[in-house]
């Protein structure tokens, strides 16, 4: 095909990928996807050892026959709890879904009636994703008739749109009919609030009492209609009581229509506002839908009555779209950089435009890739493609250089191997753990992608528009001039004579470049239990005291500087934006408005701080409350955050007895400040729920033998919702329920009439709309403990002595059971006043005598939330993976066994150069540091790769040929890891706070840097000899 042909082709794929752009699904941070279903269910007034007794375990139990389950879990609260069912990669979650339902319709007729019908669904990461949009609506009208306009306007518009996943509605408390009845006036009437509560079961809706046979000897059903037309007909209905006498129920009771008591409070910016918020189904793309949605709801509110006022106070693809925007600029600097580079050393506008064109097709092409692989879009995916702006043109670079000088495409089985080995150092990625590859895996296929499309653009593409662009002429003519061929022979024989001197020490040499990449004696321990000879020579006071501090220094290098720094400083963090969370927990009992008095105190307090966005206040319980504090943005990344932070903390000590946790996220808390005390959790498993809380005690015993320990918490909570607490039992007597006359039914009923009800009786359809009905003792509201302890319960004419025939005493209690795999777990969890090394080191020491005094059965492990230095070692350690296959993809190319071996010594001279950049500077190291790791791993060999193709195809092989090689690659491989580099600066200019960004960019600048110590002194030195190589 000729070179026209080939550029217009490439030119239509291209538009076919810009025209796929807005089929790409956005997002912030990566959509977790998980092989999980949850199973959850309801169980009315149950207590945690109820629902794990009637619901959990026999669930528990059919599930464990499904086929590819890897694990099962489950958790039981009170009135309710859930299981999960994590099934093995690649497994059909649809079939499986199916399967598990199939399972639950034969399971449930063996349930107690108590139990809901279960409720399946995919696992939810709640803290993944924040609420696409919200909005409020403000009316002079109750909050009810607020949210039926809501309703009626907003949600039947837009809850059909495509990508919507939910859209609940917050701040309106629905309505009820309140019945209210004193038991002294119907036992004046010989009535009971068992006749009561019979009559209403039996009234309202449509029944079907059974046929009516018709003259044409027909049967036809007989549809009776109980419905009410409004709620004074309610009143009209008859009670009978049990001796046949009636009366209206009107007469008996006091029938109220009025709104329900709140269950939960939600506010924005301490008013109280009908909130909708709208959720995303995950994988679409949220910019376009939240386009689509706010294009909606503007014209719907048009719509809306007079008096009623739309707001939309969050919209969460704000921050999306301020960071690809910086995304995009950082971008568009990166490839102007690159630009302006590439012009001044060559100062041509053709093969500027060369390199630009490939930039550009490659990317169209590779948009057609991701469609079609269905990568996700988001921060870190966004890295590989700008990343791989430098990777583009440095195969470009290298193509054309070879065409320029052996006018062949020869080269291309060398540029096919380098980027060969970048992408095999990108597979290193899907050996990760399922946490952490997360977000990587992304990023990887992002720029195998793009690497795979640039050999194809640069096999076709490149070379057919250089030959369009420079005819034959200008190629020949572009020739250098005497004077600088003599300046170029001239240089080379200075570098010659250089390598030539020093080849004779070069074991020196390596000896230099070992000891800067160090040795890993710093990580000896002081001691070896059983081993006297480690003992009395490593482990001596003289070596360890006098010597080890100069040993590890020298012999540490740079490694020793990398490990101590990562040790202390490196951590996962997520993109998103800045927030300051409020959470307060209160002992059961608290009532939702003890809570509500707490919060609002709080928020009167974030009224008059300045810098504030929007603080959302959720009261969810009287237990359980949170303030979600949403900053400025000319405030977010500032000192705001952690001075308000602190005042909160010191707040919140004016309020005893509430357990408080304030906390934040985002970039304004990504500072890599490690100045609080270190915690530690460990998690025990065992198959009795009573002898794993005597094994925790056990183990905390044996923590606090050491000082710095000072308490031990043996029942820690797996969630914030999870706390131990006290409830009161009651116990009756039945023997003295006997002897006055009293049965057990009778005794609960009456106790269960003169507590206030915790849930609806009935539900009745009334003027076309269901009402829920709830039936209470008038003096409900004042039933309490001193009640039960001195006076006495009248029902169905009888006076139940509670005090007497019962006794009631306080009972410690845990709020939720978890259990994984059959087995009970429990979390211990302590604070060591030291460094955290130290208590890690001494967790180990417990943990390790603990497992040889265990029952059989029992487990005890640390748990660990973060990315600490355990977890590191296991990923660095796969990086001798990435040697072994570069090693066999030199081998294949240069078919030697002895050539590969200098490459590979490039890749730690790299790392040299990482490990100062971290160890020096102290920047702070995430997960894009260890990304920056692997993309080393694949550039650095590529320099090699080249000079040894080069060498390898020269008519002789000695050491002249080689610095020629050198001498010949080495603009193009200066061009290359400058070009990269420079394409990275954009990414530095942001500071620490960036998230994985900066990590990347000055991780791989500094190891690319520094790696030119390898290409031009080490590898020469290495490959230079009297005779051939």
């Amino acid at each position: 095909m000729s070179s026209f042909r080939s550029i217009i082709a490439f030119i239509v794929i291209s538009i076919l990928g810009i025209s796929l752009i807005p089929e790409l699904s956005v997002n912030l941070n990566p959509v977790k996807v998980d092989n999980t279903l949850q199973i959850s269910y309801s169980i009315a007034d149950a207590s945690p050892q109820e629902v794990e007794r009637l619901a959990s375990a026999p669930i528990e139990n059919v599930m464990s026959q499904l086929r590819d389950l890897d694990k099962i879990s489950s958790v039981s609260r009170y009135n309710g709890g859930n299981v999960s069912l994590e099934f093995s990669r690649n497994t059909d979650m649809g079939y499986k879904r199916f399967e598990v339902a199939a399972l639950l319709r034969q399971l449930y007729p063996q349930l107690t009636k108590r139990v809901s019908y279960p409720f399946i669904s995919p696992l939810q990461d709640q803290n993944q994703q924040q609420d696409l949009l919200r909005y409020t609506l403000s009316a002079p009208l109750a909050a009810f008739k607020i949210e039926e306009v809501l309703k009626e306007s907003i949600l039947k518009k837009i809850q059909s749109t495509e990508g919507v996943k939910s859209t609940p509605i917050y701040g309106a408390t629905p309505l009820q009919v309140g019945i209210y009845y004193s038991s002294t006036k119907l036992s004046s009437y010989s009535f009971t609030p068992a006749d009561l509560k019979r009559a209403l079961s039996n009234a309202g809706g449509l029944r079907y009492p059974g046929l009516a046979k018709m003259n044409s000897q027909q049967f036809l059903s007989i549809l009776l209609d109980g419905r009410f037309k409004n709620i004074q007909q309610l009143g009209e209905m008859y009670v009978t009581n049990s001796e046949g006498r009636s009366m209206r129920l009107k007469n008996l009771a006091e029938i109220i229509p009025e709104e329900q008591t709140p269950q939960s409070y939600y506010r924005i910016n301490a008013k109280n506002f009908v909130t909708l918020a709208i959720e995303a189904r995950e994988g679409v793309n949220r910019l376009q839908l939240a386009r689509l949605l706010k294009s909606e709801i503007n014209s719907a509110k048009e719509l809306l009555p007079s008096g009623y006022e739309l707001l939309l106070v969050s919209d969460d693809t704000e921050f999306i779209e301020k960071e690809l925007d910086k995304l995009y600029q950082r971008s568009l600097l990166s490839i102007l950089i690159l630009i302006g580079f590439i012009f001044l050393i060559n100062r041509d506008w053709r093969y500027l435009l060369v390199l630009f064109s490939g930039i550009v097709v490659n990317c169209c092409l590779s948009i057609i890739c991701i469609w079609l692989f269905d990568i996700q879009i988001h921060i870190y995916s966004l890295a590989g493609l700008t990343i791989s702006f430098g990777l583009i043109v440095d195969n470009a670079i290298v193509m054309i250089d070879h065409i320029h000088k052996y006018k062949n495409k020869h080269l291309f089985l060398a540029l096919f191997a380098a980027s060969l080995t970048t992408i095999a150092a990108l597979l290193l990625v899907f050996l990760l753990p399922e946490d952490q590859k997360n977000n990587l895996i992304d990023f990887t296929k992002i720029v195998a992608v793009l690497l795979g499309v640039s050999l194809l653009v640069a096999l076709f593409f490149t070379p057919a528009l250089y030959q369009l662009l420079f005819e034959q002429k200008a190629v020949d003519s572009k020739e250098q001039s005497y004077k600088g061929l003599r300046r170029r022979v001239k240089l080379f024989r200075i570098y010659y004579l250089f390598i030539a001197w020093n080849a004779h020490y070069r074991k020196w040499w390596f000896i230099v470049f070992l000891l800067a990449f160090g040795l890993p004696v710093f990580l000896l321990p002081s001691k070896w239990e059983g081993q006297e000879w480690y003992n009395n020579t490593i482990g001596s006071d003289l070596y360890q005291e006098d010597i080890r501090p100069i040993s590890d220094k020298l012999l540490g290098g740079s490694l020793r500087l990398f490990v101590r720094n990562v040790y202390e400083r490196s951590s996962y963090r997520e993109k998103e934006k800045t927030r300051l969370y409020v959470n307060a927990q209160l002992p059961y009992g608290n009532t939702l408005e003890q809570m509500n008095v707490i919060i609002k105190d709080f928020e009167s307090y974030l009224l008059a701080q300045k810098g504030i966005q929007t603080f959302t206040t959720n009261i969810r319980s009287g237990q359980f409350a949170s303030i979600e504090i949403v900053f400025e943005e000319a405030y977010e990344l500032g000192g705001l955050p952690y001075q308000l932070k602190a005042r909160l903390s010191a707040r919140s000590t004016n309020w005893s007895g509430v357990k408080w946790n304030i906390y934040g996220v985002g970039q304004g808390f990504s500072t890599g400040s490690s100045d609080q005390i270190p915690s530690f959790r460990v998690e025990m498993k065992g198959y009795n729920y009573f002898d794993l809380e005597r094994e925790a005690k056990k183990l905390a015993a044996m923590l606090l033998e050491h000082p710095r320990i000072q308490e031990v918490n043996t029942n820690e909570r797996l969630s914030w919702n999870d706390k131990k607490s006290e409830e009161y039992v009651l116990v009756p007597d039945v023997a003295l329920l006997a002897k006055k006359g009293i049965s057990l039914s009778d005794f609960a009923d009456g106790i269960r009439s003169a507590a206030r009800a915790g849930s609806f009786n009935n539900y009745f359809e009334i003027g076309g709309q269901w009402w829920p009905v709830k039936v209470q003792e008038t003096t409900a509201g004042r039933f309490d403990k001193y009640t039960l302890d001195n006076n006495s319960i009248m029902y169905s004419e009888k006076r139940i002595p509670v005090a007497e025939v019962s006794e009631l005493f306080l009972e410690s209690t845990s709020n939720a059971i978890y259990k994984e795999d059959r087995n009970y777990i429990r979390s211990v969890s302590f604070e060591y006043y030291g460094s955290g090394r130290f208590g890690d080191k001494y967790l180990k020491e417990v943990l390790a005598k603990y497992d040889k005094m265990k029952p059989l059965g029992y487990s005890a492990a640390k748990k660990t939330f973060s990315w600490g230095f355990n977890e590191a070692k296991k990923q660095y350690g796969l990086l001798l993976i990435l040697i072994v296959a570069i090693f066999f993809i030199c081998c294949i190319l240069f078919e030697s066994f002895r050539l590969p071996f200098f490459i590979l010594v490039l890749i730690p001279i790299a790392f040299i150069g990482l490990f100062l950049t971290f160890g020096w500077f102290e920047f702070y190291f995430d997960q894009g540091g260890y990304a920056a790791f692997i993309m080393l791993g694949g550039l650095t060999v590529n320099a090699g790769i080249y000079i040894l193709y080069d060498f390898q195809h020269r008519k002789s092989q000695n050491n002249r040929n080689f610095m020629k090689a050198v001498s010949y690659k080495s603009m193009p491989i200066l061009l290359t890891i400058f070009s990269t580099c420079f394409g990275l600066v954009p990414f530095v200019l942001g500071g620490q706070n960036e998230v994985f960004w900066f990590s990347l960019a000055v991780g791989t600048i500094g190891g690319l840097i520094v790696s030119l110590l390898g290409v031009f002194f080490l590898l020469p030195l290495m490959a230079f000899k009297k005779a051939k190589i």
